[in-house]
């Protein structure tokens, strides 16, 4: 649906190992899409520069376009429907510092209305 955005990474499938385990490493570099990971970063970027949780709708959506990223990402109020929206550009290379970029953009916007205090 149009205006629709998914939650942060939604679909992204993460599986963790040790450091130290270099067999278990090699097998899953094979699983890795480096073009999801780049998005995946940018948005939970923009998610922890929030501190975005689960009692709040955040919302986000990065894509690869040509060279560049996009970030598109909202924050709605939990109680009355109101919804904060913003995107960004940035450089592939950097997918953090376009999350960041964006959730600051969302801050200015209001959005901190509609998250916990931070200390």
């Amino acid at each position: 649906a149009p205006g629709w955005l998914p939650a942060v990474a939604q679909g992204a499938i993460a599986i963790e190992s040790r450091d130290d385990d270099t067999a278990t490493i090699e097998l899953l570099a094979a699983l890795d899409h480096a073009p999801t990971r780049t998005c995946v970063e940018a948005e939970r970027a923009m998610n922890r520069t929030l501190h975005g949780s689960c009692h709040v709708p955040v919302a986000a959506l990065a894509r690869l376009d040509g060279v560049g990223l996009s970030l598109e990402g909202l924050v709605g109020s939990p109680d009355d429907g109101r919804i904060v929206r913003a995107q960004g550009t940035g450089a592939r290379a950097d997918p953090e510092a376009l999350g960041i970029d964006v959730a600051r953009r969302l801050l200015a916007g209001g959005a901190a209305e509609f998250l916990p205090p931070q200390d």
